[in-house]
């Protein structure tokens, strides 16, 4: 069984909580984390999934997504965009995110993007 720990890479105190609350209702681990100097323990142990704010402090969540793809030991690591920017679709596929959710975001599409994963 794949591993169910989600890290979620958001500046916003409140979208952390409420994701990770959601997440940890259904089973999931939740790590957490709020810029980018939280991502350096991925190599170490990555999750089975990242969702990864696209507007963080000092660099972008697709400029970090670009570098985890392009990356051989988090290539195969899933990742989530979530933001309320325009066009994030677009946003997801040229920094080759394995998808996005677009907030304000329904639980239900939530938990069915996370549980595509797993």
């Amino acid at each position: 069984m794949a591993d169910k720990t989600v890290m979620i890479i958001d500046d916003d105190a409140d979208t952390r909580e409420v994701l990770k609350l959601i997440l940890q209702m259904e089973g999931y681990t939740v790590r957490i984390g709020k810029d980018v100097t939280d991502l350096y323990e991925i190599e170490k142990n990555p999750p089975g999934l990242i969702l990864l704010d696209n507007w963080l402090d000092g660099k972008t969540g697709h400029d970090i997504c670009f570098q985890l793809k392009i990356t051989p030991k988090t290539a195969a690591i899933p990742v989530v965009l979530i933001s309320a920017s325009l066009n994030l679709g677009r946003t997801a596929e040229s920094c080759r995110a394995d998808g996005f959710i677009c907030k304000p975001f329904d639980n239900d599409d939530l938990l069915q993007t996370v549980a595509r994963f797993f």
